[in-house]
């Protein structure tokens, strides 16, 4: 059924021109608003982060939020049929250079990010940085969508790891960075997940809620002394919709000395920064605060 689905419906829709895809987006964005699907969430959500903003406020960037949910969902589409041109034309990398000196570091660089903007555009990381490039995922329970999934990401150089391979793939490509003297690259991890468990994260207060953070940004920085970077996507100025700009900004090239939560909230201060400034282009939609903290964890 999934195949034929996709060569029913995403095939097909993948060959429309952009302009098309919006309209159809901003259709659905209307369907689903009316429908009510995670409203609840996105709007309690925005209450939490924006208490002193007016419920009519918050309903308009909860709908201002569907309409960009709904982008990214059919730019995702087009991104089955569009080329390496097509995708590098649509997602600008401001200033790479700033990793130009991590580039041939044994121990590789991670780069931070938060679910803001187009985040599928990480599919260009690959053809645009001078390093192989690995990114994190959660398995996909189709799996004819995840391997399509797969090598749609794959096409550009983008190296894919699933969560649970994530520690085996670090101690391997190690090994390998040690013995063969091969650049490791950069590993993308996206900081404002939930953990799974929150009797195993960090505690502290993130856009004024309690908020677990996960350890893994700073459990392998501090373990293979990995400089940070934060990345950004966003709207480029200027430019139509669907063109986006990726911007760099260097956390630190010395993890060992910061001491610890203090990597983790630099890189989820950013991503706070993001949402203040422009609050739609943000993952509203996930359910953040789910856990409660309990007893025992400190608030950092």
């Amino acid at each position: 059924m999934s195949r034929l689905l996709y060569y029913l419906i995403v095939v097909p829709l993948g060959c429309l021109p952009y302009r098309v895809l919006y309209v159809l987006g901003d259709a659905l964005a209307a369907v689903v608003w009316v429908v009510g699907y995670r409203k609840k969430v996105v709007l309690d959500n925005l209450e939490l982060v924006f208490p002193g903003e007016s419920p009519q406020w918050r309903r308009g960037e909860a709908r201002k939020f569907f309409r960009h949910l709904t982008s990214v969902m059919v730019e995702s589409i087009r991104n089955f049929r569009a080329s390496k041109s097509e995708l590098m034309e649509r997602t600008r990398h401001v200033n790479p250079e700033v990793l130009a000196p991590y580039a041939d570091l044994p121990q590789g660089v991670i780069l931070a990010c938060g679910h803001y903007g187009n985040w599928e555009r990480v599919v260009t990381f690959g053809g645009a940085l001078p390093f192989p490039v690995m990114a994190v995922y959660k398995k996909v329970s189709d799996p004819f969508y995840e391997s399509l999934l797969l090598r749609t990401r794959r096409r550009l150089g983008l190296e894919m790891v699933r969560t649970r391979d994530t520690k085996a793939w670090m101690e391997r490509t190690v090994q390998l960075s040690e013995s063969e003297g091969r650049p490791r690259g950069a590993i993308i991890l996206a900081v404002d997940q939930r953990p799974t468990d929150p009797r195993k994260a960090w505690w502290t207060l993130w856009l004024g809620q309690e908020t677990p953070l996960h350890y893994g940004l700073e459990g392998y920085a501090h373990k293979y002394n990995m400089p940070v970077c934060f990345f950004g996507i966003r709207p480029a100025p200027g430019k139509p919709r669907g063109f986006w700009e990726v911007h760099y900004e260097m956390i630190t090239d010395a993890p060992r000395d910061w001491a610890s939560g203090a990597l983790l909230e630099a890189a989820n201060e950013r991503v706070a920064k993001q949402i203040k400034a422009d609050p739609q282009y943000w993952l509203w939609s996930h359910k953040r605060w789910k856990h409660k903290r309990p007893a025992e964890m400190p608030l950092k």
